[in-house]
């Protein structure tokens, strides 16, 4: 009978050990840490990201990422943690990445995401910043270079396009020999094919088809500029250029057409004072016809615009 006693007494030790018997009950977790949340991209700039993601116990951080999911790089920290964030820096603008992240614990048990993407921003918009900043300033080369420079990562945004044709229209740069060349006029093309209606385009090509000699063109642009810029219009980046300008535009153009009634019509809106009359040459201040007369009505509302 003592025999069996001790050969009990010996297997239920062997049970109670295996069971974690002997200490506090807690042994060594054979489980790799596993991902909670994430992984999450946030904020993205034009050369930078943060990645986060959770883990259910503490553990190391690890991105690797490049521009396909073989991955090219990586950035890691060992601090034992279970909200992990990852700055990645030093990236490209307007490219996509590929990542994935992984997470070991302190007993070097991995885990490993799937592979994940994000985009970098567009240097565009700061670029167009700083192009209408120098235009305001009139360094019109240095602007056309940075809105040249926002052009190459955005050819179809309009406000790139906005401050090519405005600015090349300052630098008298209208056409280019080649159809495919940037020049004022293409650049406003491209703009209204994508916003017919942005009025500071309108009113760039206006300007833009009267110093052409493209009058029939530059007055169907100044009319529907005015028509939705209204009698308040402001060129946004000058000012100086307002609702009176497009009239006058109107006004030049009529009377190269030799449309000198319609002239009139405008250069009167534009100074109800004037008190021309084609059929009373008393009104013609001694010249010889009303259309000598109105050219010279015409230059003197130069000042006033």
């Amino acid at each position: 009978m003592k025999r069996r006693s001790v050969v009990v007494v010996i297997v239920l030790s062997c049970i109670w050990l295996a069971c974690g018997g002997g200490g506090d009950g807690a042994g060594p977790d054979p489980q790799p840490p596993r991902i909670t949340s994430g992984p999450a991209t946030s904020s993205i700039t034009v050369e930078g990201a943060t990645i986060t993601w959770t883990t259910d116990k503490v553990a190391s951080s690890i991105v690797k990422y490049g521009e396909s999911s073989s991955y090219t790089d990586s950035v890691s920290s060992a601090s034992l943690v279970m909200s992990h964030s990852v700055s990645l820096t030093g990236l490209d603008p307007l490219k996509t990445y590929n990542y994935s992240v992984a997470s070991e614990d302190a007993d070097g048990r991995r885990v490993t995401s799937g592979n994940w993407t994000f985009q970098t921003l567009s240097p565009a918009p700061g670029l167009v910043d700083e192009g209408w900043g120098l235009f305001s300033q009139d360094d019109l080369e240095a602007a056309l270079e940075k809105f040249r420079e926002a052009y190459a990562y955005e050819p179809d945004n309009v406000d790139v396009l906005e401050g090519l044709g405005w600015t090349m229209l300052r630098l008298y740069r209208f056409e280019e020999s080649h159809p495919e060349s940037l020049s004022s006029r293409k650049a406003f093309e491209d703009a209204l094919a994508l916003a017919p209606q942005r009025v500071d385009c309108l009113t760039g090509q206006a300007f833009l088809f009267q110093a052409l000699e493209m009058y029939a063109d530059a007055i169907d642009d100044a009319q529907d500029a005015l028509s939705r810029g209204g009698e308040n219009y402001e060129f946004e980046h000058d000012p100086d250029i307002t609702a009176s300008d497009l009239r006058y535009c109107l006004v030049t153009s009529l009377a190269a057409l030799g449309l000198f009634d319609e002239a009139l019509a405008q250069a009167k809106l534009l100074d109800p004072s004037i008190d021309l009359d084609p059929d009373d040459a008393s009104t013609w201040d001694g010249h010889l016809s009303f259309e000598e007369a109105l050219v010279v009505v015409i230059e003197g509302l130069r000042d006033q615009v």
